[in-house]
């Protein structure tokens, strides 16, 4: 029986280049989406996800007034904190971290302090930035300050994933952002995150394996179309040749080097 009082909220994120039926590669659209399905992992929300384009925007989105802003989604019906919370437009990370309040599950994981989560998120604030630092100015240091940085917070974390046992908002936070660092990196400077980061290693291995990371991440393909629309790739890299697939291997040396030994 469907349960007609929860949430069922419809998403909406810009489409991929390659194909308009699926996700694109926007950095917060998969943080939203992967905080979302684990919402419905969780059986909170039901979840409609609307990949699209401005050129032909659904009539749901139109309704929305949204001034052509993505991602955005809405609650199109259901209960929320004891109220018919239909027609609840959530347009920015405040706004969807207070839908996980009224979810009563802030931060994915309530029991987590919030003091422990800001310090968390501080490992990895200009991870992002340091990567485009990277690939405009060709400015490696910093990247590779950050990651050593996260690092050091997840040996001392010695946990599978960011926050403890349980994945957290911090994880869909922060994995989005590795895959970016992998992905771009190694397409504009043939960079990995380095080897001997074991901790990081452990942790994506990890991440890989949730099928809210899976189902949220978009192609690797797409990805590299994405960078490509501000930043130019290198003439032998060609997205429009590969097929639909999303990087998830672990370097080798990286898998002899743990001797199967994960949290």
């Amino acid at each position: 029986m469907v349960d007609v009082n929860k949430p069922l909220i419809e998403f909406f994120l810009k489409a991929a280049p390659s194909d308009r039926k699926e996700r694109g590669a926007c950095l917060i659209s998969q943080q939203w989406f992967m905080t979302l399905y684990c919402l419905v992992e969780k059986g909170l929300i039901n979840l409609r996800v609307t990949p699209m384009t401005m050129d032909v925007p659904p009539a749901n989105y139109v309704k929305l007034n949204a001034a052509r802003h993505l991602p955005i989604a809405w609650i199109e019906s259901g209960i929320l904190d004891g109220e018919d919370a239909s027609g609840l437009v959530i347009s920015s990370t405040e706004s969807l971290e207070t839908l996980l309040i009224k979810l009563k599950c802030a931060n994915l994981n309530p029991n987590l302090a919030e003091s422990d989560v800001r310090a968390a998120e501080k490992n990895f604030e200009d991870l992002y930035s340091s990567l485009m630092q990277y690939i405009k100015n060709d400015t490696k240091k910093p990247l590779c300050s950050v990651l050593s940085n996260l690092n050091a917070y997840l040996a001392s974390a010695a946990k599978p994933y960011a926050m403890g046992d349980e994945i957290s908002y911090v994880d869909c936070q922060l994995a989005p952002k590795l895959q970016h660092v992998r992905v771009a990196g190694r397409a504009y400077k043939n960079f990995d995150i380095p080897h001997d980061m074991k901790h990081i290693w452990t942790y994506i291995q990890n991440i890989y394996k949730l099928k809210s990371f899976i189902s949220s991440c978009p192609t690797t393909r797409d990805i590299l179309m994405h960078y490509d629309e501000k930043n130019p790739l290198p003439k032998e890299i060609r997205p429009s040749l590969m097929g639909p697939d999303i990087l998830l291997d672990i370097p080798q040396d990286v898998l002899s080097s743990q001797n199967g030994n994960h949290y």
